[in-house]
């Protein structure tokens, strides 16, 4: 019981924790940059603007990742594959711009990379 209480404790520390405007930046940036919010019609929206480095007129590789496995200790394993490209047309704000898919078929959770 007691630990059960202490692993309760934890949590509800670690969500206000995350909830603080800093540690929302810094997961976003880790786990959404780059995401496809969007996609139909030849269009795309994606989590990623001018915060993130994006610009008007550039041209971005998108990828898809999905599990194919198991590992060792029961870690998922994820295979990426290259599934199109997109352009950016629109800077909409710091978090969000709006592309034109310019390859492939973009779906929705697909990522977004800026080549360095």
């Amino acid at each position: 019981m007691g630990r059960r209480l202490v692993g309760y404790a934890l949590v509800m520390v670690l969500g206000a924790a995350l909830a603080g405007s800093a540690n929302a930046q810094i997961l976003h940036k880790m786990f959404m940059s780059g995401q496809i919010l969007d996609a139909r019609g030849g269009m795309a929206y994606l989590c990623m603007g001018s915060a993130t480095g994006a610009k008007v007129g550039q041209e971005l590789p998108v990828f898809r990742y999905a599990r194919t496995g198991v590992g060792r200790a029961g870690a998922p394993i994820f295979s990426r594959k290259r599934v199109g490209s997109i352009k950016i047309t629109q800077i909409v704000d710091g978090h969000m711009a709006r592309a034109k898919v310019i390859s492939g078929r973009i779906k929705e959770h697909d990522m977004a990379e800026l080549e360095q």
